[in-house]
């Protein structure tokens, strides 16, 4: 009995594995861009959505803070969107307006949620009295709320952060001094021609987070240097080399 056990849960994680993966692949809304900037000067943003797949889709779309299991109508966010609930023909699509509701926000840093949005599929009416699975697909992408004061952007304030190796089988300690959000796409300490990969994650306004490596990663016993590819305001990735810049702390290489 156990041993079924573990291989229903075995077989049951394999399969939530494989919807994940294809989640992208098969859902048939699109959103323009990988993320959104809200200038604080702004009232409202435009989000452009796409069906891009053969069948009508009813979709709804809603901002959250990062909480992704709680009630949606209890959430307190700083926008709106409308419509939250709409029905996008095949090939056509949806432009959603983010609205700003006013809510009380940090003005000296930048602060970050979540745009959603839920296609669910038409039901075929021949077998609608019949047993199946069917596959409701969320997106999600990020919001940074960028008040008006900040004239620039996390990129051009790249130079700021420090970066030092905790130890070569560990990672890095990032700190961010600026107050944008520095988003990376990946990272990987670099040890003669062994790339390992670290545990990259968004690093909030002036913040200390470590960067670990991943388990599966193989153990480097030195860094010659480490390469992060970091995400710009257009959801283009950015790649840098750091380099040693005395004891355990590195430097964006510029001589490149």
């Amino acid at each position: 009995m156990n041993y079924q056990r573990a291989l229903f849960f075995t077989l049951m994680t394999s399969l939530l594995s494989l919807l994940f993966i294809t989640q992208s692949v098969l859902a048939g809304m699109t959103i323009s861009g990988t993320r959104i900037v809200f200038p604080g000067n702004e009232r409202e943003h435009m989000v452009r959505t796409n069906n891009k797949s053969s069948s009508p889709l009813l979709v709804q779309v809603w901002v959250d803070d990062g909480t992704t299991n709680g009630d949606i109508n209890k959430l307190k966010v700083p926008f709106t969107v409308t419509p939250p609930v709409y029905r996008v023909e095949p090939g056509k699509g949806q432009s959603v307006r983010l609205i700003y509701n006013g809510m009380t926000l940090p003005q000296d840093r930048e602060s970050v949620f979540w745009f959603n949005m839920l296609e669910i599929p038409p039901v075929n009416e021949s077998v609608a009295d019949k047993d199946r699975l069917e596959l409701a697909f969320r997106t999600r992408i990020k919001i940074f709320y960028r008040p008006s004061i900040l004239k620039a952007s996390a990129l051009r304030e790249f130079n700021s952060i420090k970066w030092q190796v905790i130890s070569p089988a560990e990672g890095i300690k990032v700190t961010n001094p600026t107050p944008y959000y520095i988003s990376f796409d990946s990272a990987y300490i670099v040890s003669g021609n062994t790339k390992s990969q670290l545990k990259s994650d968004m690093i909030p306004p002036f913040s200390t987070k470590e960067m670990l490596l991943d388990p599966k990663a193989p153990r480097p016993t030195s860094v010659n240097s480490v390469l992060v590819r970091v995400i710009n305001d257009f959801g283009n990735v950015i790649e840098y080399q750091l380099v040693k810049s005395g004891g355990d702390n590195l430097s964006v290489r510029t001589d490149k």
